[in-house]
């Protein structure tokens, strides 16, 4: 199966969301795309 790298762009309340969309969905994607989806990278300006 094939592996997508995802990047996301800010780590606030909408950010953890979809993290958290994408971790508990993970096999119903995978089925949907044919693929799994590997969160690569975050970047958030707020470190704290």
């Amino acid at each position: 199966m094939k592996n997508i790298k995802v990047g996301l762009l800010g780590f606030g309340t909408i950010g953890t969301g979809v993290v958290k969309v994408i971790q508990q969905n993970c096999d119903v994607l995978a089925s949907r795309l044919g693929a799994t989806i590997e969160l690569a990278r975050i970047a958030d300006l707020d470190t704290t």
